[in-house]
């Protein structure tokens, strides 16, 4: 390669979409795979190419870092155009040290009085790898995919395009969710709207006393569980289902109104910003609850297990689960209650504080047809009942929702959505695509559900078909897939199993 070379973190680090296409060029000559790290925010297999983490020196394969691509182009009109190796935020974990407040998206959106109309619950992802996996925020009224105008990528044969909604509009809402299947995302315009506040509040109350009806259909002031969420603008709800537990903490914000605005919150021009809490302080930090947090997780990491070591922990969680959980399950505030404002940035991402390095957490995301909300709520509350520990686990669950979209491969693919995060502790010894999550997709097999494409995914084959017949456009994105990428320089033995993605007889190099 004569412009760009592998620099001494095992990444190339192209700073232009020429050394990319000279990239792809060298990986078609030489049968090697290509892929590209945003924050690394996925299952580590989904995001690099095969056996690279283990050990990248032995590695011929090439794995891209556009951290040198995070240029931001504001064009009036509310008009942006955003390299893809620009963070949303911060990222902390970052290996190159390079990103930092200043550059990061929302940073420079906030200064031109522009915002997105969403975010998911943390901040740290590049713009490539946010829309890439199909990403997205608690809201059934805003979305950024709504906002996205344009993209450009460049395939699998070196070749650089640029679609938008209303030129190659099929390649446009095939790209737009591709996993990284289809092409290197270069940049990607927004349309984005004005700046706004987000007022909101979180309340963690027991099960019977929650201001949702999670099970049924709602009475009164006390809405069913699809009603809040269609009907609250911003929304997320932890439910910790365990034994002994049993609590709700419910968190719904909305965009400031000119009546929402007082002497405490200060005026639009001369805001008095009142920021969300995450954990509770202790001292003037959250570090120490989150510390603690980590150390209770890190001793109980056995739980799942089978065998001696299993029963043992599982017997010490009845006499402590319920005390521990119950001094975690908390809103930072008086009597479980907090109310927040803030610009939106640094309210919508909620989770952004979560540190990866005290509790780091993995998750499989399913999504299912909203309007089957209070069948599904009732299934899922029978089966921790039934099943106790070996379905709660010693965590919560994540419950919010999502409007529907036109792209092929999104989990919100013209649907309506319900949306469950459920988590495991990265530090547990086993995998839970075949300990734990299996039961949940069991569970709503007959349901219809879809996963989200940077989270776990079922290790079994047989589940492969299942999936296919859930996503209308699969064989369009799979042809499509074949003319872009006709060396399967993008797919690893990852996508390739999960996928079912045959390999190629033939290489046709280029």
């Amino acid at each position: 390669m004569q412009t760009i070379s592998q620099s001494s973190d095992g990444f190339f680090h192209p700073e232009n979409e020429e050394q990319i296409a000279e990239l792809i060029h060298y990986a078609n000559q030489n049968g090697l795979k290509v892929r590209v790290r945003g924050a690394a925010h996925s299952v580590e297999k989904a995001i690099f190419t095969d056996n690279f983490r283990k050990s990248w020196r032995k590695s011929q394969d090439i794995n891209i870092m556009l951290d040198k691509m995070r240029q931001v182009k504001f064009h009036g009109d509310r008009l942006v155009t955003v390299q893809a190796g620009c963070n949303l935020g911060v990222d902390p974990s970052d290996p190159t040290k390079s990103s930092n407040l200043e550059n990061s998206l929302f940073y420079q959106l906030d200064k031109y009085n522009l915002a997105f109309p969403s975010t998911g619950g943390i901040k740290h992802q590049t713009v490539g790898g946010f829309l890439s996996t199909g990403s997205s925020g608690g809201s059934m009224s805003h979305s950024v995919l709504d906002h996205m105008i344009s993209l450009r990528f460049i395939d699998g044969k070196g070749e650089i395009h640029e679609v938008s909604k209303t030129v190659d509009q099929e390649k446009f809402y095939a790209v737009g969710v591709s996993m990284g299947l289809l092409g290197v995302i270069t940049s990607v315009t927004f349309e984005l709207p004005d700046e706004y506040h987000v007022m909101g509040q979180e309340r963690t109350t027991g099960l019977q006393d929650c201001a949702v009806d999670l099970f049924g259909n709602g009475t009164g002031e006390r809405p069913g569980l699809e009603k809040f969420l269609r009907e609250t603008e911003y929304a997320r709800i932890l439910w910790w289902p365990q034994q002994g537990v049993n609590k709700v903490t419910v968190w719904q914000a909305h965009r400031m109104a000119e009546k929402d605005y007082s002497k405490r919150t200060g005026s639009k021009s001369n805001f008095k910003e009142n920021p969300y809490q995450l954990f509770p302080k202790i001292l003037g930090s959250d570090m120490p609850v989150q510390i603690l947090t980590g150390i209770f997780y890190r001793m109980v990491k056995h739980w799942n297990k089978s065998g001696l070591l299993g029963g043992i922990t599982r017997q010490g969680l009845k006499l402590t689960l319920s005390p521990v959980i119950n001094l975690f399950a908390s809103t930072a505030g008086q009597e479980g209650f907090q109310e927040f404002w803030d610009i939106w940035w640094r309210v919508l991402p909620m989770d952004d504080r979560l540190n990866d390095r005290w509790v780091p957490f993995e998750f499989t995301e399913v999504w299912l047809p909203i309007d089957k909300t209070t069948e599904i709520m009732h299934r899922l509350k029978e089966l921790f009942e039934r099943k106790g520990i070996k379905a709660t686990g010693v965590y919560p669950c994540e419950i919010y929702a999502k409007q529907s979209n036109d792209f092929w491969m999104s989990p919100g693919y013209q649907r309506d959505s319900l949306r469950f995060n459920f988590f495991w502790f990265k530090k547990n010894p086993d995998d839970p695509a075949q300990t734990y999550y299996p039961q949940f997709w069991q569970l709503f097999e007959d349901l219809d559900f879809r996963l989200h494409w940077g989270k776990y995914l079922p290790s079994d084959p047989s589940w492969i078909k299942y999936l296919q017949a859930r996503y209308p456009r699969w064989n369009d994105f799979m042809r499509l897939r074949e003319q872009m990428d006709p060396n399967q320089i993008f797919v690893t033995q990852y996508w390739r199993k999960h996928l079912a993605i045959e390999p190629v007889q033939e290489l046709s190099y280029v």
